[in-house]
């Protein structure tokens, strides 16, 4: 082992803590998404639990759902989008911002690739949305706004199911931010991909609620994998003996994605110029 790599193992065995200082360092310079955020995740999740009581009042089932079912979905729906959200914020340490301001040379100068920084500052990411997630999950289901999973298997389908789509959504998050690589700036893209993401993959409303035809484009592309087959599966629109398969489908996804993020990560390190190095 050279004196270099020697040096620069002990950095590489402490990079995972990277994932416990990245969202702390956010919340102390954005203090103000630290208070409003669970402010905005009771709004919401009232105003959405009295919008689909009113669609239900005088009906016992719509769309193959009871009421329950149905405000199940949609609080769970609004949770999940919780994890991810602070991906979504603009940081002066996320990958876009970098690439703007010239300076993601210095992701690639670290003891540790560029990819694996990412992925670390995305887990802290999301397990800090999912804190908030889990929170305001124990809490629906103390008031009673939301159901548990009907059996125990149910549950931990459902939370392999979860896992494997928050993994589908790191990824393609991932691929959004490193086109700033060929473009000037990724916001556009960006807003257009939350709105392509969050209508597909079923948090505006359950996709069984589209029609026909936007059903079908959402079937074959990942985002239903990441929010509307968990939740499906908790809810009970999707029967446990059909989960295998959607499971697969989710893996299927989940390796392709892992392989196109890598192929574009090598061809995002060829357009980094250092000059005066």
């Amino acid at each position: 082992m050279s004196a270099v790599a020697a040096a620069q193992a002990p950095v590489r065995s402490r990079a995972w803590r990277i994932w416990r200082i990245a969202p702390l360092y956010q919340t102390i310079a954005y203090r103000g998404r630290f208070f409003l955020a669970p402010f905005m995740l009771g709004v919401q999740i009232y105003l959405y639990y009295l919008l689909w009581t009113a669609v239900y009042r005088g009906r016992t089932s719509v769309a193959g759902l009871d009421v329950d079912q149905a405000v199940g979905y949609v609080i769970l729906a609004i949770l999940l989008g919780r994890i991810r959200w602070n991906s979504r914020m603009v940081s002066k340490d996320a990958l876009p911002q970098r690439t703007r301001e010239g300076t993601i040379v210095y992701w690639f100068l670290r003891p540790i690739s560029p990819g694996r920084y990412y992925m670390y500052r995305s887990i802290g990411d999301m397990a800090y949305g999912a804190m908030w997630a889990l929170v305001g999950y124990l809490v629906a289901l103390a008031t009673g706004a939301l159901q548990p999973p009907a059996s125990a298997a149910v549950g931990a389908v459902f939370v392999v199911s979860l896992v494997l789509g928050q993994i589908i959504l790191y990824y393609l998050g991932q691929l959004v931010d490193l086109a700033t690589f060929w473009l000037v700036s990724n916001t556009g893209l960006t807003r257009m991909y939350s709105f392509v993401q969050d209508l597909l993959s079923g948090v505006f409303v359950p996709l069984w609620f589209l029609p026909g035809w936007l059903l079908t484009t959402a079937s074959v592309l990942p985002f239903a994998t990441t929010i509307s087959v968990p939740i499906s599966i908790y809810v009970g629109r999707i029967p446990l003996d059909q989960a295998p398969r959607h499971l697969v489908e989710e893996v299927c996804w989940v390796v392709v994605l892992a392989l196109l993020t890598r192929f574009v990560w090598s061809r995002a390190a060829r357009r980094v110029t250092v000059q005066g190095g």
